[in-house]
């Protein structure tokens, strides 16, 4: 997604000289390093997300984008559940192919042995009986999830800023918006503008796709 507002907004911005320098003055970065800018934002706003898809206009409505800000927020919260759920499911999926040969054969001729990951390529659901039909959705469940944590641990990484890492790491322990303000040092406004940056950065990042309405 940064690419397309790179292209609509970068390239017709006088701190690029209208897209004739690669580095911006502003941010003193080369544009394809900027994680957000205001222009960004405002090019958003105004726009409602109209962006350029295969050479058609697509247009993003409000509705979705605020959803994925709302799924956004809810997974950071949720992070401590994820990671304790995906434990959960591993350790129940391992006592099914420790104690039952039939399901460890299928199960594990699908997707290695129970610490590995989910191949994708699945067993026909008439080949199973009830219950390892169960633990191969159990599988995919972990697989999915396990996927998301690891996910928003990387975003959490590669944050750039410390002050913005260390409130990121803070929701995802699921610490209280008071709490964090105070261990980081800052007004309650000035948190509340971090948490809605990083949660703008991490749905451009993440769910670019639902974002273009796709």
């Amino acid at each position: 997604m940064n690419d397309k507002l790179i292209e609509r907004v970068c390239e017709k911005c006088p701190a690029t000289q209208w897209g004739k320098k690669s580095i911006c003055s502003v941010h003193n970065l080369h544009v394809g390093k900027i994680e957000t800018c205001p222009e960004w934002d405002n090019y958003i706003i105004e726009n409602q997300g109209l962006m350029d898809r295969s050479g058609q206009l697509a247009f993003i409505n409000l509705e979705p984008a605020l959803e994925v800000v709302t799924k956004v927020e809810e997974e950071i919260k949720g992070f401590n559940w994820m990671v304790k759920e995906v434990e959960r499911l591993r350790k129940e999926i391992d006592r099914a192919i420790s104690s039952n040969p039939m399901i460890q054969e299928k199960l594990v001729a699908t997707y290695g042995d129970a610490a590995g990951m989910p191949s994708g390529k699945g067993l026909r659901l008439s080949s199973l009986t009830i219950s390892e039909e169960r633990y191969e959705k159990q599988i995919q469940r972990m697989k999915n999830l396990e996927d998301k944590v690891r996910k928003i641990n990387e975003f959490a990484l590669n944050l750039q800023d410390d002050k913005y890492r260390t409130v990121m790491e803070c929701m995802m322990d699921g610490m209280r918006m008071n709490s964090i303000a105070r261990h980081v040092g800052v007004s309650r406004q000035r948190l509340n503008e971090i948490k809605r940056d990083i949660v703008k950065r991490m749905a451009r990042e993440l769910y670019s796709d639902e974002l273009l309405g796709s």
